[in-house]
């Protein structure tokens, strides 16, 4: 094998992104607190970076700038002046006296109408702490509290057991019916049905709580694989009731929770602010988009301390520190700026496309991809779909996001504009919930309705629609109806 050394020269055409290209397309895919809490990071390590709200008024900004100059001039004329032959036991050694000192430790007596504590907000105890504090208050023996234990550590979260009682009892050496009667003082928890090991289990604690558990309510749990398969004969003849007694203990059963551990989980949903407010102009009567300042930060680069902090260093270093962090202000400044503008460029756009949503409702939604944006406001598409992504606007008919506005157009025979498919979706979701409950609508009901309103579908395009918003069919919809006791 012949080793040896060769020098070649080669051309290659590559695009390379910047850090800060990079940063300004992370800019577009940000809300409007995201962009506040990038600047607030920007502000900690950047002395030249100025940020302030837009709804702050000029007047308080100018009495700040005085005040901060006031201080800036008492500190050049005496620098260091309280400190100077100041050293660490002194100031370890230092107490405070006057009338105006407070001990910190009676300074809570010294306010004592104002309760910091009121203002936290008491969290909702876990599933499992709450079961704990249930045991301790049973009067158990130390190997009751190590089985108890063991139930309590395979609770799932809907709150049934999820193991195997004979898995406890090889686990602890014991007999199973030791288990089964610790198992029966933690099942008389509230709120019932917690420890169930299956769903009729869990519906006879609750019926049992309610003292609502009869005969003809038991048999009915036993069969509840025919109520869920709709086998309605067959469970009148094996309970001997009517369909009307059916009827109200389905109503009870109904009242009951199946799942009653996922009452102790956190279910807050997290509220923001829209970036973008769509209104009505009060002269022309035109649609108007506005960036929601009220959480956008407003960024400035302070030159003017840049200047004067320059003129005081004589070191290359440091002037090289200056200089690099006014460059990277300014682009912040800017890179902040440009995505604005194309927040408002993308927003204005695709309000002037669905006027008639607004003004009419959801059903006049207008067709429209990201393509159609990206052509008219000259952008590419991916950064429309950056921009769209995650982004709030509030509108007369709700906040939405802007991805809502998208949809693809269904043509139609003998027609030049095709339909959006969220208007379809928007009269199928209509027909169905304005439906007669003792006769659903069908399927083939729904694009013979929809075809006399001019909008041609075919029969499968209904179900995946109807599918994709969680609707049943309508055998199953008349089903439910019956269980609820809408139908006699």
């Amino acid at each position: 094998m012949k080793l040896d050394f060769n020098l070649q020269v080669t051309q290659k055409q590559g695009l390379a992104l910047t850090a800060q290209v990079q940063q300004a397309i992370k800019l577009l895919q940000m809300t409007n607190l995201e962009v506040s809490e990038f600047v607030e990071e920007q502000f900690q390590d950047n002395p030249f970076v100025e940020e302030s709200s837009f709804s702050e008024k000029t007047k308080s900004e100018k009495s700040e700038e005085r005040t901060s100059h006031e201080v800036d001039q008492s500190l050049e004329n005496a620098p260091y002046q309280s400190t100077a032959d100041e050293t660490k036991m002194s100031r370890d050694n230092q107490f405070e006296t006057g009338e105006s000192y407070i001990p910190r430790s009676t300074v809570s007596k010294a306010t004592n109408d104002f309760d910091a504590m009121t203002l936290v907000a008491e969290k909702q105890k876990s599933l499992y702490s709450y079961c704990n504090d249930y045991l301790n208050k049973l009067r158990l023996n130390a190997l009751e509290t190590v089985i108890a234990n063991s139930l309590i550590e395979n609770l799932e979260p809907t709150g049934w057991l999820g193991c195997e009682l004979e898995d406890i009892a090889k686990l602890h050496d014991i007999d199973v019916e030791t288990v089964e009667d610790v198992l029966i003082q933690l099942q008389e928890i509230e709120p019932a049905g917690l420890f169930a090991r299956t769903l009729k289990e869990c519906l006879v604690l609750q019926a049992t709580d309610r003292g609502l558990l009869c005969e003809n309510m038991a048999i009915i749990l036993d069969n509840l694989h025919l109520m869920g398969s709709g086998k309605f004969d067959l469970l009148k003849r094996r309970s001997g009731c009517s369909e009307t007694e059916i009827a109200q203990i389905f109503k009870k059963i109904k009242s009951f929770n199946p799942k009653p551990g996922l009452t102790f989980e956190e279910t807050e949903a997290p509220i923001r602010e829209p970036d973008l407010h769509v209104r009505k102009g009060d002269i022309d009567g035109e649609w108007i988009v506005e960036l929601n300042n009220s959480t956008l930060p407003d960024v400035k680069v302070n030159r003017e301390y840049a200047r004067k902090l320059n003129k005081k260093l004589n070191e290359k270093s440091e002037r090289e520190f200056i200089r690099e962090k006014i460059t990277e202000a300014r682009w912040l400044e800017n890179a902040i700026s440009k995505r604005n503008e194309t927040m408002l460029k993308v927003g204005a756009e695709i309000i002037k496309r669905q006027t008639d949503f607004l003004e009419k409702g959801a059903q006049y939604i207008q067709p429209m991809i990201l393509n159609d944006i990206a052509e008219a406001v000259g952008m590419h598409e991916s950064t429309i779909s950056r921009v769209t992504t995650g982004s709030l606007m509030q509108t007369p008919r709700g906040t939405l996001e802007l991805k809502a506005f998208f949809s693809v157009g269904v043509k139609q025979e003998g027609a030049n504009d095709p339909t959006s498919a969220a208007s379809i979706k928007y009269r199928i979701k209509k027909l169905i919930e304005n439906e007669d409950p003792k006769a659903p609508i069908s399927d083939d009901c729904i694009v013979e309705t929809l075809l006399e309103e001019g909008v041609q579908v075919a029969r499968r395009t209904v179900a995946k629609y109807r599918k994709l918003d969680n609707i049943p069919s309508s055998f199953a919809r008349k089903r439910r109806n019956i269980l609820a006791g809408a139908v006699g």
